[in-house]
């Protein structure tokens, strides 16, 4: 009788640590599943590039969004004529960012606010008079704003 008892209590505590390892089994696959779901539904970093040629003259952009944080480069290479290549920092808000574009132009620096527009496979540049706030051109009236380029979506190099 003494054996059995024995061998019950064993098996009893058996089942008992497999229960326990079956919880904890459970535990990890949904902290897991967690994490993965998280993982699919955080905003994706995606890089755009676009250009516009007229002529011989070349703009393009490059684009790096990740969620509402836009950097990028935009170079302006007009044909025999100054340059002006730089970089860009911004902010989405819908389909319109709004970005600093610190360049350099006749050899001296600049900074300067532009508002591009995402439609479609295409890029617009709004345009208008500028004023200098601090050092930085920005638009004087941007309700006025025309657009002003429109660049198409390239392959990024």
């Amino acid at each position: 009788m003494k054996k059995i008892v024995l061998y019950c209590s064993f098996i009893f505590a058996l089942g008992a640590c497999k229960s326990k390892n079956a919880e904890t089994t459970t535990t990890e696959t949904t902290t897991a599943n967690a994490d993965t779901v998280a993982t699919a539904t955080a905003p994706a970093t995606e890089t755009l590039c676009f250009e516009e040629k007229v002529g011989k003259d070349l703009t393009t952009v490059t684009l790096t969004i990740d969620g509402n944080k836009v950097t990028g480069k935009m170079d302006w290479l007009p044909w025999e004529k100054d340059q002006a290549r730089g970089t860009l920092l911004g902010e989405k808000k819908g389909n319109e960012i709004v970005a600093d574009y610190e360049y350099m132009i006749e050899g001296s620096n600049q900074l300067e606010e532009k508002v591009f527009v995402l439609e479609g496979d295409k890029l617009l540049v709004k345009s208008g008079e500028l004023e200098d706030k601090n050092g930085k051109l920005v638009m004087k009236n941007p309700g006025k704003a025309t657009i002003g380029q429109t660049l198409v979506k390239v392959a990024c190099k």
